[in-house]
């Protein structure tokens, strides 16, 4: 009697025992839905917040060159650091200076879904036509600007505006700054050769026209008599090759060389120190701001440059996209600063341009 009892309270036991862990199983399992449930819960909802927050703006930028160029190359570089310290994505073409490629790059860009596209055009009419395509495809939903080049006519429908320098005007300082030295060294009358950039492209056009629009507006006409006008594509070998036929051809009658950029300005130096002339013996000027340039203008061979800043142009640019995307009313014309370096400033400049010339 006394074995059945204790084999009936062993089996109660273990019955009692397989429902206490059955329960506790049960109990631990439903704690563990529970958590995993809340912590997917809130992995979503962050997912969710991030998506939404977290939606990277993407800009396009068609530039003419990039590393093939003194000026686009520390250009692209400050565009880099402009959309990094934005978070924007940035897409950058370089059209190798060609307009078909350039339409075409514009084209394959514009189907990545941007935010906002950027151009500096490598012909300031032939660019005109792919503006407008993308324009009615995009039924002027893209917001659109040109950088540094202006389009041939400025102003078109499907932009929103233009940032950069005012080539025209800087062409117009580069005149009036002329007439004041001519006057200052107490010279009536100057022989001259201009050396332009490459035809068709905005900044070649203006920085003529606006010089010839300062003489004229000066009176002082008269004072520059200019015996031949020659593209040198913006390119050092090529002015340096042009002034030396210039120097064959006119001699010592040549006595100023109107240049529309540094790097022309730089071949021109080359060519009169190759030519055994000495320091400010033929005036020449520059524009850019570029490093040799400025050592130029410290040792006597150049008599100024007008300081464009690369990094600020791309700067002014991608402020100006900016406000476009924040729902902000800009002006068309988003101009920059461009004040003269000269003998006076040369030295104190020449750190600030050595460092942005670096492209670093």
């Amino acid at each position: 009697m006394i074995k059945k009892l204790t084999i009936i309270l062993l089996i109660a036991a273990i019955a009692i025992s397989l429902v206490l862990v059955s329960a506790g199983c049960k109990s631990t399992t439903a704690t563990t839905t529970a958590a995993e449930t809340t912590a997917a819960a809130a992995e979503t909802t962050a997912a969710a917040e991030t998506t939404a927050a977290g939606k990277k703006i993407t800009v396009g930028f068609s530039l003419p060159f990039i590393e093939d160029s003194p000026y686009t190359f520390p250009y692209a570089t400050a565009l880099k650091k402009e959309a990094a310290a934005r978070g924007w994505e940035l897409i950058m073409t370089d059209a190798k200076g060609d307009v078909n490629t350039q339409a075409n790059q514009i084209e394959d860009m514009v189907t990545k879904g941007l935010d906002g596209l950027m151009i500096m055009p490598v012909d300031a009419k032939g660019i005109v036509a792919v503006i407008q395509k993308v324009g009615k495809e995009t039924g002027g939903k893209l917001p659109m600007i040109t950088s540094n080049v202006m389009t041939d006519p400025a102003e078109l429908p499907e932009l929103k505006g233009f940032a950069g320098p005012n080539s025209y005007l800087e062409g117009k300082l580069m005149g009036e700054t002329y007439i004041k030295i001519l006057k200052e060294k107490g010279i009536t009358k100057i022989n001259y050769t201009e050396i332009t950039g490459t035809a068709g492209y905005s900044a070649a056009i203006d920085r003529e026209k606006g010089f010839d629009d300062a003489l004229k507006e000066n009176n002082a006409t008269e004072m520059f008599n200019r015996l031949d006008l020659q593209p040198g594509d913006w390119s050092p070998d090529k002015a340096q090759t042009i002034t030396e036929n210039w120097l064959t051809t006119f001699g010592d009658k040549l006595q100023m060389i109107y240049s529309h950029n540094d790097g022309m300005a730089i071949g021109i130096v080359k060519a009169l120190k190759n030519a055994g002339k000495k320091p400010g013996e033929i005036l020449t000027n520059g524009c850019d701001g570029q490093t040799e340039a400025v050592q130029n203008i410290i040792d006597g061979w150049m008599t100024f440059t007008v300081f464009q800043s690369p990094a600020e142009d791309a700067a002014t640019a991608m402020r100006t996209m900016e406000k476009i995307l924040n729902g902000e009313k800009i002006e068309y014309f988003n101009y920059m600063e461009t004040p003269i370096i000269d003998a006076s400033n040369a030295k104190e400049y020449l750190p600030k341009v050595t460092e942005i010339w670096s492209g670093k």
